[in-house]
């Protein structure tokens, strides 16, 4: 097995070259060590690799330096590299390749952008470049393939070479009568990581007068100072970079993602939804009542509903950041978000990921591999649940509607949707506050300023969106959704079994059934089996540390089962009260009228009901959410200290209103 890795700048095409070069045969995975995403793929018996961009050797970023090392190893193991270019910066794309050929590895030069090349009137000197260069070149255009056929030969044939030097001379030493190329010790001791030192000077100015004098002999430019890709770019910057216009058409795009999450989504969830459950019908109806039904019906097909219901909401999500990432339209994103979050401890980068956790904090968190500072990128990671995801929805509206009357404020603000809307800004404020102090307590090796880079406005690479999506998509349900299997499988555990025997509970039944007026036999039976299973007596247990909160044993439960997923609250609620329906409107009329033995007050006081909102604002009762946290992170120490830490937050709030109202 042959490899060769893809080099070069940020946004210059490569990720699109190895799309077109390996499709579907690709996988991807973290350096070791590193959430640094690894892409590899096959290109006939060709392991192809598709490194992280960096600007050049003198590395700050954590993925920069995870670069650079591949970089070295690939050169200590004589393995080539095709180097991929910006066509229409090249003088930019060669400081990186004059670093690469100093290192004497086996190169090709890929000149991308062909398309753009032509419509901005520039001109390559092919021939002379090449022999500059002293390897071979080919100009491509990787969105659509052309010129794809020179690379597949460079490929085939074998035909890297070691590039002429650029600067070598300035580090070869005589040892003896053998000359040294010292440039590698140089790497190798971590100077190039160092950018205040004087050898970083003297190397980016000896390099860049050597470039310069390649671009001007083989650089032909159109009489305009400003080709005609970048004054397109520069009109459109001028609306989209503006204070005013600029940040109205940002939100305006944030909403249209958020709701497009929302809107797009539902009908494929409720078609999963909808499907799964009618396969345990199904399942019931030919198998009969049996542990092993149950089994089926109750663990394994929610279990596996749980994973891929959340398919449609991360296919869009990543379907359009992956518009806005190709158009050129995210950098800007970043840019104008900046101003703002930065006061938080946070960059431009962190807003698509945080505003996302509003529809769901499982692919908002996925998304935030696009942060190139690691210390904000796990920041992110761990404040995006305070956000309010949609899960909190049910949650929030049953309890709005239990304590907040159908009213409005000046005749058209509904007073429950202020409420609803107040929450929502709580998760939000949560969010950006915790990043403050998190990003501050963090200890990284990356602690880089953040900068963006604005490339030139394009169409969507379609391909390359699509594969992001299926790799994004597939990457979830292969790492996270075999956690969040496996827990459902043992809630269920929990809660279908119980330390007594079978006798014992069909008593508790009749007692419970005796004392019921007007309910559903069926739903009684399920609440007596609830309350004394392993997750009820759990609940019981945890009862004396939830009595601060005004919570029983009851609402227990729930919190305990809602770890599965926020919603299952509801329909713990519903069943252990035996209201035998998760509508609204039955649900409210039976917990009105629920009261504490203990106190003799209303369970579902106006305390109580506040102090929920507060515990499930803070509280990451979410296991999916844990399971990608573990996934994103390479551990279990960040999902473990952010469960802590919220639950602890969430908890205190909690006991401060209760005990205020």
């Amino acid at each position: 097995m042959r490899k060769i890795a893809l080099v070069g700048n940020p946004n210059v095409g490569k990720s699109s070259l190895f799309n077109q070069l390996t499709g579907l045969n690709q996988k991807t995975a973290n350096y070791a060590g590193a959430t640094v995403e690894k892409k590899m793929g096959k290109w006939k018996n060709i392991e192809v690799y598709d490194l992280p961009g960096l600007q050049s050797l003198w590395a700050n970023t954590l993925d920069e330096q995870v670069s650079s090392k591949e970089i070295l190893t690939f050169s200590e193991n004589g393995e080539p590299v095709l180097y991929v270019a910006n066509g229409m910066q090249l003088e930019h794309s060669l400081l990186l390749f004059s670093q690469i050929a100093d290192l004497q590895i086996p190169a090709a030069f890929v000149i991308n952008f062909k398309d753009e090349i032509e419509k901005s009137q520039l001109v390559i000197d092919e021939e002379t470049l090449r022999n500059r260069l002293g390897c071979r070149i080919a100009m491509i255009n990787s969105k659509n393939g052309d010129g794809l056929e020179e690379v597949k030969d460079i490929l085939e044939t074998k035909a890297f070479s070691v590039p002429n030097a650029f600067c070598r001379s300035q580090y070869e030493v005589f040892e003896g009568a053998e000359m040294k190329n010292t440039y590698r010790d140089v790497f190798e001791e971590g100077h190039l990581h160092d950018k205040t030192s004087n050898t970083y000077e003297e190397d980016i100015s000896k390099r860049q007068i050597v470039i310069s004098s390649i671009t001007n002999q083989v650089l032909k430019r159109p009489p305009d100072s400003e080709n005609l890709v970048m004054r397109r770019t520069t009109k459109l910057d001028k609306i989209l970079l503006h204070p005013f216009w600029g940040t109205l058409l940002f939100l305006a795009t944030l909403f249209i993602i958020f709701q497009s999450i929302f809107a797009m989504s539902e009908w494929p969830m409720n078609l999963i939804d909808g499907f799964f459950g009618s396969l345990s019908e199904t399942v019931k109806a030919t198998m009969g009542n049996s542990w092993l039904t149950d089994l089926i019906t109750d663990a394994i097909i929610p279990g596996l509903a749980g994973v891929l219901i959340f398919i449609p909401q991360i296919a869009i999500l990543f379907f359009l950041l992956g518009i806005m990432e190709s158009t050129g339209y995210m950098a800007r994103i970043s840019y104008l978000s900046d101003r703002v979050l930065q006061k938080f401890g946070l960059s431009g980068s962190s807003v698509i990921p945080l505003m996302s956790g509003m529809a769901c904090s499982i692919p908002a968190i996925m998304s935030a591999r696009a942060i190139k500072n690691e210390r904000e990128r796990l920041a992110v990671i761990l404040v995006t649940p305070f956000m309010t995801c949609s899960a909190r929805l049910p949650v929030y509206t049953i309890l709005i509607a239990l304590i907040f009357p159908a009213a409005t404020v000046g005749g058209f603000l509904s007073v429950k949707g202020l409420a609803l809307f107040s929450l929502y800004l709580l998760g939000t404020l949560s969010a950006l506050v915790a990043g403050y102090f998190v990003s501050r307590k963090l200890e990284t090796v990356d602690s880089a300023v953040w900068m963006v880079e604005l490339p030139v406005y394009r169409s969507p690479n379609w391909r390359n969106v699509l594969l992001t999506v299926y790799n994004k998509t597939k990457s979830f349900i292969v790492e996270a959704g075999k956690v969040i299997f496996v827990i459902s499988i043992v809630l269920w555990l929990l809660a279908s079994f119980s330390p007594h025997n079978e006798a014992y509970l069909q008593d508790k039944i009749k007692e419970q059934t005796a004392l019921a007026v007007n309910t559903d036999n069926t739903n009684t039976a399920a609440s007596v089996k609830l309350q004394y299973s392993y997750v009820g007596y759990m609940g019981q247990f945890i009862e004396p540390v939830i009595r601060p909160l005004g919570y029983d044993w009851k609402i227990g439960i729930a919190l305990i089962t809602s770890f599965a997923a926020r919603e299952v609250f509801v329909g713990t609620l519903s069943t252990i009260y035996s209201i035998g329906s998760e509508e609204e409107a039955s649900i409210i009329t039976r917990l009105r009228s629920e009261q504490n033995p203990r106190t003799g007050m209303a369970t579902f006081s106006l305390a109580t009901c506040i102090s929920l909102l507060l515990f499930y604002v803070f509280a990451l009762q979410c296991m999916s959410t844990l399971a990608i946290v573990k996934k994103e992170t390479g551990s279990w120490k960040w999902p473990i200290l952010q469960f802590v830490g919220m639950l602890v937050l969430a908890y205190v709030a909690a006991f401060l209103a209760y005990q205020l109202f």
